[in-house]
């Protein structure tokens, strides 16, 4: 009898784990792996197995042809979007990408036409969308035919589309229940409750900590070289270092167009919008159009 309520306490704990945390999220079919992805020895039978491998990165990437894994932090350029689904790409040599962190659960379909009542605006990637809807019900993430940048939209839709095969121009819905949209707000208020009995908690080595929002003294761990949205330094201030470099928040950078990473403490864009050009992986104004400003100016 004991034997079985321990068993019976062990799956209760285990399907709590997994309720709290979906991860191993479809992300898209892709030509290329993104620049600085590391491939893990060996080989995988799945993208499931391969994701698995990679637990200190934000994404896997998994080829069938080769049965090869690799890992990274960075979402590859919009235009190397291919056709497919989850463990079957169009093309056997595409790439299976994955978000390995993430409390959403994808759909397992894609929609040819928008989901009703959600409102757009350009993004990164799809992890970026995740964490941006983290403490949403639902997240919208698709690869725009028009203008091939990424786009996120959070909330539940009114109501779906057709459905179609996942690629460029076609909607990828991720989902939460109730209770895990609210754990995306748990975090923050453990910090504050943290803060108020006067607890301090240091960063692993390589993570700073950074203060949220302007709530003095809660803060979060954060790669700096590599967060979009803290690139260089905290957005916010770090804590108990009023003179610390203040980063950027590279989601934020008009001139832009989606592709744009962290790299090194520093915004790295791939894409600029019509009037800007490319130049050491930084957007700049057009010179033409700079001196026409000067001269209305003048």
């Amino acid at each position: 009898m004991w034997g079985l309520y321990y068993t019976a306490l062990l799956l209760v704990g285990f399907n709590c784990l997994r309720f709290a945390r979906a991860d191993n999220a479809f992300a898209g079919c892709f030509l290329v792996t993104p620049s600085g992805t590391t491939q893990v020895s060996g080989t995988f039978s799945s993208a499931t197995a391969c994701d698995a491998a990679c637990p200190n990165n934000k994404h896997s990437f998994y080829q069938l042809s080769s049965q090869s894994c690799y890992c990274t932090d960075k979402y590859p350029a919009e235009g190397n979007f291919e056709t497919g689904t989850a463990d079957a790409c169009s093309n056997s040599s595409y790439y299976d990408a994955r978000i390995t962190h993430t409390s959403f659960t994808w759909r397992p379909t894609c929609y040819s036409t928008a989901p009703s009542g959600l409102s757009f605006s350009s993004i990164t990637g799809p992890d970026t969308c995740l964490k941006n809807c983290g403490t949403s019900l639902g997240a919208t993430f698709y690869v725009s035919s028009v203008d091939g940048n990424y786009q996120c939209a959070c909330g539940q839709p009114t109501s779906f589309g057709s459905t179609a095969t996942c690629g460029p121009g076609t909607y990828f819905y991720y989902y939460h229940t109730a209770a895990q949209a609210s754990q995306g707000l748990s975090r923050r208020r453990k910090i504050e409750e943290e803060r108020k009995r006067g607890v301090h908690t240091y960063c692993p080595k390589g993570f700073t900590p950074c203060q949220i929002g302007e709530t003095s003294g809660a803060y979060e761990c954060i790669d700096t070289s590599a967060e979009l949205e803290s690139c260089g330094g905290c957005l916010h201030g770090s804590l108990n270092s009023p003179n610390a470099t203040t980063g950027q928040d590279c989601t934020n950078i008009p001139a832009t167009l989606g592709g744009v990473t962290c790299e090194s403490g520093r915004c790295v864009a791939y894409k600029c919008r019509p009037g800007y050009d490319l130049t050491d992986q930084q957007c700049h104004l057009r010179e033409e159009i700079r001196t026409k400003t000067k001269k209305r100016r003048a």
